[in-house]
């Protein structure tokens, strides 16, 4: 999931509001300051923006200026924006309060949606590393967007972009990082099958349209989503109690007829020329579909050689200060650079193997469940966390000790899920 910057900072170090004695001996608060600054001078765009923090740090609707006239945050930034329509960060704190696909109406009378105003914030100044984050969070996988100065940009190319203006943020590392998984499918294959391994053989899950479906018949979605998804025919073939199964196009297929065709669909697919040799004979062999003749031996040795090739392959991605990364170290850095980043810490649980562990940039070495452990510890509200934990246990009657000191089974991390 990709992270919004949502900080709407004072441009001051200290923003407590505590009470300031002046030299007359008068108590006052830097609220009541700000109003008094605006009264005397109702173009000042400093007082306009500190009000608007203000009133986002204690979470108050509006307040009320010296003239009787009632603001909210949005309507404070709209002010400071008329009185200064050349400050990117006005821009960028007034999109932070819209949702998506939300539009505003300045004071101008122009109409903008968030996407415009991240774009404008840009355009007034190009080194405005949180917009870029920002403005990729608003695109969908493979979208591009359009600059001021007609630059085309991806989201990876705008995280790429906000890296190179500011080295240290941590969310443009980790969005940057979920740039590089394969799990975004516009048809949506791989939420059936990632919905399917978390089901036990025999259990069902219902849908948000009330559907029910066994993991058997969500691995038959997938694949009527996407015919290519080598994973689905490889886990389809693993549910099998019969000797076919038919595919939701009709077509029937038998286990050994499924791993031919994940190993078609990928090549590559270790585990799948390791089950379709434990179905063969010695001295046996059999046909891929692409006409190759392999014996038992020639399979399981061909199972080792993907798997070595998928250990050696990493994908990663050149920043624009020429440093090669991959996604792993993407969210280590992405943790150096904030620590508190419950995201980085669960995404880069997803690149580990059970049992596996990996050393932080600052020494410490962490397992996939430790990681995911501290995702939560950081954001108790992180439901995929849960899940993922859940999926480390190997039954049900296993427990984790969670960081408020609750004890789960794997079946209460699930159902917290659901819930």
């Amino acid at each position: 999931m990709k992270q919004k910057q949502n900080n709407i900072s004072s441009n001051f170090d200290d923003n407590d509001q505590q009470t300031i004695v002046l030299p007359s001996c008068e108590s006052t608060t830097k609220e009541q300051l700000y109003l008094k600054v605006i009264d005397q001078n109702p173009n000042n765009v400093n007082a306009y923006y500190e009000l608007a923090v203000i009133l986002n740090d204690e979470n108050r609707s509006s307040i009320i200026l010296t003239s009787g006239q009632s603001m909210t945050v949005q309507n404070l930034f709209i002010k400071a924006i008329e009185c200064n329509p050349t400050d990117s960060n006005l821009y960028f704190n007034l999109a932070v309060t819209l949702s998506s696909g939300e539009s505003i109406t300045l004071n101008d009378g122009q109409s903008m949606t968030e996407q415009q105003i991240y774009l404008k914030s840009i355009e007034c100044d190009p080194t405005n590393s949180n917009s870029y984050n920002n403005l990729a969070t608003t695109l969908s996988n493979g979208e591009s967007i359009t600059l001021h100065n007609d630059e085309s940009m991806t989201a990876q190319q705008l995280l790429l972009k906000s890296i190179e203006c500011d080295s240290t943020d941590s969310n443009s590392y980790n969005n940057l990082g979920a740039t590089l998984s394969n799990e975004c499918d516009p048809t949506n294959s791989y939420s059936y099958y990632n919905l399917a391994i978390t089901l036990s053989r025999g259990e069902s899950i219902t849908l948000n349209d009330g559907q029910s479906m066994t993991a058997q018949q969500l691995y038959l979605k997938a694949i009527e989503c996407d015919s290519s998804d080598s994973q689905s025919y490889h886990n389809l073939a693993t549910t099998l109690s019969s000797r076919t199964i038919k595919l939701n196009n009709g077509e029937t297929m038998t286990r050994q007829q499924l791993y031919l065709k994940s190993i078609e669909c990928d090549p590559t697919k270790s585990d799948s020329y390791y089950s379709l040799a434990t179905k063969l004979s010695r001295g046996e062999s059999i046909t891929l579909n692409n006409g190759q003749s392999m014996t038992r031996q020639q399979l399981y040795l061909k199972s080792i050689e993907s798997l070595q090739l998928h250990f050696q392959r990493g994908e990663s991605i050149t920043l624009n200060n020429g440093q090669s990364m991959t996604k792993q170290q993407l969210y280590l850095k992405s943790i150096e650079c904030d620590p508190t980043n419950s995201n980085s810490y669960y995404n880069l649980a997803t690149t580990l193997s059970n049992g596996e562990s990996i050393l932080l940039n600052n020494g410490r070495s962490m397992t996939e469940q430790q990681l995911l452990l501290e995702s939560i510890r950081l954001d108790h509200t992180q439901t995929k966390a849960y899940k993922s934990i859940g999926l480390t246990l190997l039954n049900n009657k296993q427990t984790i000790t969670l960081p408020n000191g609750d004890q789960m089974t794997r079946r209460q991390l699930l159902q917290k899920v659901r819930d």
